[in-house]
């Protein structure tokens, strides 16, 4: 009997959704070894290496835009929208592809986190699907419409592209997933640190009434004047990783550290970040405090912020002082606060990887009704 096999697509917006998809087919994998995993994207491939390793397959492909990101801050709506133009110009043939794709690699089952244009491909080529995410993509371009008609006809393509969706797996903190016909809610997705926080310390070389922040963006650059700022807060150290790159006294870069990020967020005193859902689920499911900035008009951004402020301990830093490296007001703020120990399940990673085998395993018997 073969394998049972799985397309797993996820957008390139950000880290976040690869973050929490990787969790979901590391519990697919512990569930279902011998069930074969093909990861659908644009991703930087060290996302899925680091974590899953030759476990699955990858297959670069771009069937969403996201935003274009200047970096982890900054988008441009002007070449994201020429983007998804040229996406919806050429839907036909990457739609035939797809369908191509999942009928000779003999693909029984489908999820997305979340583009849209696989759903149909995967309808067309009667192969079902499951979506999972905090939102559609046709809620965050419906927001920059009213200013824009063009966005109009490209949110109503993307809105018909859903509909095809039969089931999405609707994580917390979300907006308006409407365009998909059925949806069932799931618990927050979250790694779980594997090390106590003195453990992680020790391996860092640090003390434990040593303060601790960990500076979590994908793209963020820091200029020398701003590193000097930084170095100029000596009873703090900041921790960073790949693709970030810094070079001040009182940094650490983790690459080289047996830690998984999950590890660090654990046991730092703040993160400092931009609210995304990756980075927010980690700190809500270890009770990390956070020292979070502005973004640009993102309709998920009021929404994190909400949700943090209602869980979590949080202080507010502007973008211009961020960049310039004026941490230690906001710094000195979060520290005055108690840190606050929220109670939230964390285990939709289990409960959508046990939803995804059960889909898989009606399909393979020849039924897809939930």
């Amino acid at each position: 009997m073969k394998n049972r096999r799985l397309a797993y697509y996820i957008t390139p917006h950000g880290f976040g959704h690869a973050v929490r998809s990787i969790e979901v087919i590391r519990h697919l994998l512990v569930r279902a070894p011998t069930v074969d995993i093909v990861i659908v994207s644009t991703l930087p491939e060290f996302l899925v290496n680091q974590s899953l390793g030759d476990s699955v397959s990858f297959r670069r492909k771009q069937l969403d835009i996201g935003l274009v990101q200047r970096d982890s801050i900054q988008f441009d709506l002007s070449a994201t929208l020429d983007r998804l133009q040229f996406l919806h110009d050429h839907r036909e043939a990457l739609v035939a592809d797809e369908i191509h794709f999942l009928k000779t690699q003999e693909v029984q089952a489908v999820v997305c986190d979340i583009p849209f244009l696989p759903f149909e491909a995967a309808s067309q080529a009667s192969i079902p699907a499951i979506g999972m995410g905090n939102f559609t993509w046709d809620w965050i371009y419906q927001a920059y419409a009213s200013a824009d008609s063009r966005w109009a006809p490209l949110v109503d393509w993307i809105r018909k592209s859903y509909h095809t969706c039969p089931l999405l797996l609707q994580l917390p903190m979300h907006g308006d997933c409407s365009a998909c016909p059925t949806i069932q809610d799931v618990p927050l997705v979250a790694r779980r640190a594997k090390r106590e926080r003195e453990e992680t310390l020790k391996i860092l070389g640090l003390r434990l009434d040593q303060k601790v922040y960990l500076i979590s963006f994908g793209w963020f650059d820091l200029g020398e004047t701003a590193q000097k700022r930084l170095e100029e807060i000596t009873d703090a150290m900041f921790l960073f990783k790949h693709p970030l790159s810094f070079h001040f006294r009182n940094g650490i870069c983790l690459d080289e550290y047996p830690l998984s990020y999950e590890d660090v967020v654990a046991a730092v005193d703040g993160v400092v970040t931009k609210p995304g859902y990756g980075i927010v689920s980690d700190c809500l499911a270890h009770g990390t405090s956070v020292i979070y900035t502005d973004r640009g008009f993102f309709p998920e951004y009021d929404i994190l912020v909400r949700e943090m402020a209602k869980h979590l301990t949080t202080v507010y830093i502007s973008s211009e002082d961020l960049y310039a490296g004026k941490w230690q007001a906001a710094i000195g703020e979060l520290e005055r606060q108690p840190r606050v120990a929220p109670a939230l399940p964390c285990n939709g990673a289990e409960v959508c990887a046990e939803t995804i085998l059960r889909y898989l395993d009606q399909v393979t018997i020849g039924s897809t009704r939930y």
